[in-house]
């Protein structure tokens, strides 16, 4: 790159050279337009943080790519579980009538809210809104994903209260709804929030989990 050119050929630069006239390491003629009022022990510097920023843009557009295409995977797997779903809540959960819908749905910035029993449940479609549900929980909140797999991430909000096992059963279940198509049995580990802990990236680590089997299909 420009950077790596203009390290290589900083003796032929005088200061305040507007050009760099040289070969590229191919061998072939390059003219390299050099920033304005820059000493030469300087601009390679110049052009290996150009060099940076566009990685990182790269990097950033790849990202978004990925976290659009994992909310597109989320909502087709929403319609998937309404085309499939045998127990009447799943239909009013996923399509409730226009008297709670307003219940039904909160904005959020990062993520989906639903209601589940009178109980809040954070839904996280990709791997940044797992991340950033996971920041918005409290202690002592019930965090809960698919184990091995990558899934959604859920955060049912307890309120300090201690919940009932049907609650568990029907999140654990719509975890996999969310995240999964095929059929199969799936273990959904979960455990309070405090348990749990953000390694690099999206990664988690947790313990003093249990673990519900939910047999989709």
């Amino acid at each position: 790159n420009y950077a790596n050119l203009v390290l290589a050929n900083l003796y032929q630069l005088k200061p305040y050279s507007k050009t760099l006239s040289t070969y590229d390491f191919d061998g072939n003629d390059i003219t390299i337009t050099l920033p304005k009022d820059t000493m030469p022990n300087r601009m390679s510097e110049h052009f290996f943080n150009i060099a940076k920023r566009a990685k990182n843009r790269e990097k950033n557009l790849y990202i978004e790519q990925e976290n659009l295409d994992s909310k597109i995977a989320f909502y087709e797997n929403i319609q998937h579980t309404i085309k499939e779903a045998q127990d009447s809540y799943e239909i009013e959960f996923l399509a409730p009538k226009r008297s709670v819908a307003t219940k039904k749905k909160a904005k959020l910035k990062e993520g989906e809210l639903f209601w589940i029993d009178d109980y809040k449940v954070l839904i996280g479609r990709n791997q940044k809104e797992n991340i950033a549900i996971l920041k918005m929980a409290k202690a002592n909140d019930i965090w809960m994903h698919i184990r091995d797999i990558p899934s959604s991430h859920l955060i049912i909000m307890t309120d300090k209260q201690n919940l009932p096992d049907e609650l568990m059963q029907k999140v654990a279940k719509l975890c996999v709804d969310f995240s999964i198509k095929n059929a199969g049995n799936y273990e959904v580990d979960y455990t309070k929030r405090k348990f749990v802990k953000i390694q690099e990236g999206a990664n988690v680590q947790y313990d003093k989990y249990k673990t519900i089997v939910i047999k989709k299909g």
